[in-house]
C-alpha cells in the first residue's frame, strides 16, 4: 500500500488523540480514553510552565481539572507510574505486558553491581528497607529511617538528568520499584512515594495471568503501532523503549498473523507498518504540545513527517538558545505550524509568551488567530489572569496585535 506525505501526516496526528472536538466539559472518561490511546504520559521534573504528564493531558482535551489525572492514577486505578517511553504515567492495562520489564530488571547488570556493594557495606539493608514500606508506606526515599546517604558522585553534576548517587535508599527503592515490588502511590512535591506493588496496583491486575516477555512485547508493539498509526520498526522500537531486535521479530509476527500491514510512505527509506485503526481524515486539531508530548518522542520521525525540527533547549546555555527554555510546539490541522516559549509566572499571576514563532510558509494571521485562542485557554486552566507578550520571535507581532484586539 502506498501512502501520500498528507495521508501520513494525518494518521499521525489522528493516531495521537487528535482526531475528535474537545469534550465541553472534560471528566474522567475522556483523560481515560486519551491515556488508552496513546499509552503513557511522559514525566517530566520541569515545572517553569506546568509538568509534562499534565500537559498531554492538556494538548487534547483542553482546559480538565488537574487532579483527575492524579485522581486516575493514585485513586481510581486506571494508570500507574513505571518506565514506558520514560518514567511515565502508564495506562493500566498495560501493566501485564511491561510485567517482562520488571523480571529483568533482576538480573540486570547495573542492579546487581549495587546490590552486592551494598549487601557488603550494609548487610541486609535491602530486606530493611523493603520490610519499612510494608510497615510505613507510602515513602519517599528521606523518611526512611535510614536513608543511606553517601556522599555525591562527582561524575554528575547537578544539571545532569542523570540518577541522584547521593542516597542508597533512594537508589533502593527505585530498584525495588524497577523490579515492581514496589510501586509509586503518589508524591510530595515531585518526590514519588513508594509503596507495595499490591497496595497500589488493583486486586484483579495483579493477579492476572503474567504474560511471557514475547507475548508482553508482543501487545507493547500493538500498542505502540496504534498510537503513532504508521511507523517504522525503529519507531515503534522507541515508543515502548524496546530493543529493535525484539520489536523487528515482533513486527514479523503480526504482520504473519494480519494485525499489521506493510505500507510504502512518499519519502521514506524504510518500510511503514500500518495498524488497521489508522485513520487519514483531516483532523481538527489546534494544541501547544509539551516538549515530551508523544507525538514528538521521536524526532527524526517529527521531522520526516511534518518537515518541524523538535529543538529542545532546556540544557543549552541561554545564550546559545534559538527559540527559548521551554519551547511548545504549536500543532495546528495536520501540521506543527508555530512555537512558543512560555512561563508561568505564578506570583503574578501571569502566562509569559517570552517568545513565539510561526514556522516558514504558514499563514502568520492564521497561526497568530489559533495560537491566541490556545494560550487564552492555558492561561484559564493555570488560573493566570494575565499574559504577557515579549517582542521576540517572527510571530510576536501578529500575535500581540490579535490578543489586543
Amino acid at each position: 500500500m502506498d501512502l501520500s506525505a498528507t495521508q501520513v501526516r494525518r494518521i499521525a496526528v489522528n493516531a495521537q488523540g487528535f482526531d475528535r472536538a474537545r469534550p465541553t466539559r472534560p471528566n474522567l472518561g475522556h483523560l481515560r480514553r486519551v491515556l488508552t490511546r496513546v499509552g503513557a504520559f511522559q514525566i517530566d521534573a520541569v515545572n517553569v510552565l506546568a509538568r509534562a504528564h499534565y500537559l498531554a493531558a492538556f494538548s487534547r482535551l483542553g482546559p480538565y481539572p488537574v487532579d483527575l489525572l492524579d485522581r486516575l492514577t493514585f485513586r481510581e486505578g486506571g494508570a500507574y507510574e513505571y518506565w514506558g517511553h520514560a518514567a511515565s504515567i502508564v495506562d493500566m492495562s498495560l501493566y501485564p505486558a511491561l510485567r517482562w520489564r520488571m523480571t529483568r530488571q533482576e538480573t540486570h547488570g547495573q542492579w546487581s553491581a549495587f546490590l552486592t556493594r551494598v549487601q557488603a557495606e550494609r548487610p541486609g539493608y535491602a530486606a530493611a528497607v523493603h520490610a519499612e514500606v510494608a510497615e510505613r508506606g507510602p515513602l519517599t526515599f528521606s523518611e526512611l529511617l535510614d536513608p543511606a546517604r553517601r556522599p555525591k558522585d562527582s561524575r554528575y553534576s547537578a544539571a545532569t538528568i542523570l540518577w541522584d548517587r547521593g542516597s542508597d535508599g533512594k537508589t533502593m527503592l527505585e530498584y525495588l520499584y524497577a523490579k515492581g515490588t514496589l510501586a509509586i502511590a503518589g508524591r510530595s512535591g515531585f518526590n514519588p512515594a513508594y509503596d507495595l506493588a499490591e497496595r497500589v496496583i488493583p486486586p484483579a491486575t495483579l493477579a492476572g495471568p503474567e504474560l511471557s516477555a514475547a507475548d508482553g512485547q508482543r501487545e507493547l508493539v500493538r500498542r505502540a503501532t496504534a498510537a503513532q498509526g504508521v511507523a517504522t520498526v525503529k519507531e515503534v522500537a522507541d515508543y515502548f523503549r524496546m530493543s529493535v531486535a525484539d520489536t523487528k521479530s515482533r513486527i514479523r509476527e503480526l504482520v504473519d498473523g494480519g494485525e499489521l500491514s506493510e505500507c510504502r510512505p512518499e519519502g521514506w527509506k524504510t518500510t511503514g507498518y500500518l495498524h488497521p485503526t489508522a485513520s487519514a481524515k483531516p483532523p481538527q486539531a489546534a494544541g501547544l504540545l509539551s516538549p515530551f508530548d508523544s507525538l514528538l518522542w521521536e524526532r527524526a520521525r517529527v521531522q520526516r513527517i511534518f518537515g518541524f525540527r523538535h529543538s529542545f533547549e532546556i540544557y543549552v546555555p541561554a545564550a546559545k538558545r534559538e527559540y527559548g527554555y521551554f519551547v511548545l510546539p504549536f500543532l495546528l490541522g495536520d501540521r506543527l505550524q508555530g512555537r512558543v516559549d512560555l512561563k508561568a509566572d505564578r506570583v503574578g499571576r501571569r502566562l509569559l509568551v517570552k517568545a513565539s514563532f510561526a514556522e516558514a510558509g504558514t499563514d502568520q494571521i492564521e497561526v497568530a488567530a489559533a495560537l491566541a485562542e490556545e494560550l487564552r485557554s492555558m492561561a484559564r486552566w493555570l488560573k493566570l489572569d494575565d499574559m504577557s507578550i515579549a517582542p521576540h520571535g517572527n510571530l510576536a507581532s501578529a500575535l500581540s496585535a490579535t490578543l489586543s484586539a
